[in-house]
């Protein structure tokens, strides 16, 4: 008899042990995130930058609130900063954890971190950087907004999938000698986006823009220099930068090119737009630039996983 309820006793005990590990792993779930893109570290010039992934080591802000009508049991800081990983990962040093009571969590993320404070602001203020020469800079110029499937997210062991969208506009440029110049004569050429307001608010939230003056581009207006343009490996000088999504005037000098030789400024060529042009937010427009002597040929084509921006021709003289 002693021996069964010593056996009793123990598978009791074990029971009420495993009983009580469950409900501490129940109740302390922590919250692991990872990330993708709608829309891979490489160069700036290059047009593959952040494209499908985040870079290695940028960091996103995450807003995590409890799922609740009353008093929220749990509180996150606002933001929360994460770090990215080469994997599509989201780390933070400092664990964080579902609430205990059950309650689902709404997650909304911000790249790049510093920008909101406020997971319900409406009109925060962004702007792209003129200079977009270096990686560094293009990256703070790429805004973009993320969030679950659907929120609220409930108490999960897997990590929940982040999906980012491009709030901005990207334009792509690729440059080709055509007669009187060379492949070298272009290697040191600076490029820039002319005539572009950089200044817009965003929705934290939804992601939706809004051009500071409106949508219709007037001053001021700001040159995003795009610096020297990059080889890749089919031998094409290219390069990228992020524009505020607005309507250009026709008659803009939209894009210029200043040959360089000798250290000085040897002559600029520029394609102005024949056409008023709406630049659509989370699309990409890639211009094919011939550069001659006597001026500019350009003409665009689309580019994914962007959603695609349509065409546009034309020349351009000195």
């Amino acid at each position: 008899m002693n021996k069964y309820f010593i056996l009793a006793t123990a598978a009791f005990a074990l029971a009420a042990c495993s009983s009580e590990e469950e409900n501490q792993q129940a109740e302390k779930s922590e919250i692991r995130l990872c990330s993708n893109m709608d829309v891979v570290q490489s160069r700036a010039a290059q047009q593959d930058l952040q494209l499908t992934q985040f870079a290695s080591n940028q960091k996103v802000d995450i807003f995590i609130n409890e799922n609740t009508t009353g008093s929220a049991s749990v509180t996150y800081d606002q933001p929360l900063t994460y770090t990215t990983g080469t994997d599509g990962s989201l780390t933070i040093s400092d664990a964080q954890y579902f609430p205990q009571n059950g309650n689902g969590i709404d997650i909304y993320a911000v790249y790049p971190t510093g920008v909101a404070t406020d997971v319900t602001g409406t009109a925060v203020a962004f702007s792209v950087k003129d200079d977009q020469s270096t990686d560094a800079n293009y990256m703070a110029s790429d805004l973009m907004v993320g969030a679950p499937t659907s929120n609220p997210v409930s108490r999960t062991t897997s990590a929940v999938p982040l999906t980012f969208k491009h709030c901005l506009t990207k334009i792509n440029l690729n440059l080709y000698p055509g007669d009187g110049l060379t492949a070298d004569d272009l290697a040191n050429a600076v490029v820039k986006i002319n005539g572009t307001i950089v200044e817009a608010t965003f929705n934290v939230k939804s992601g939706a823009v809004t051009v500071n003056n409106g949508g219709t581009a007037a001053t001021p207006t700001t040159s995003i220099s795009l610096g020297n343009m990059a080889t890749d490996a089919s031998g094409v000088l290219v390069a990228s930068a992020i524009i505020i999504p607005q309507t250009v005037n026709a008659g803009t000098q939209f894009i210029s090119i200043d040959l360089i030789e000798d250290g000085q400024t040897a002559g600029t060529l520029a394609y102005s737009l024949p056409a008023a042009v709406i630049f659509d937010a989370a699309t990409a427009y890639t211009y094919n630039i011939t550069a001659k002597r006597s001026g500019l040929t350009v003409s665009s084509s689309n580019i994914s996983p962007w959603t695609n921006g349509g065409a546009v021709n034309g020349d351009a003289t000195p």
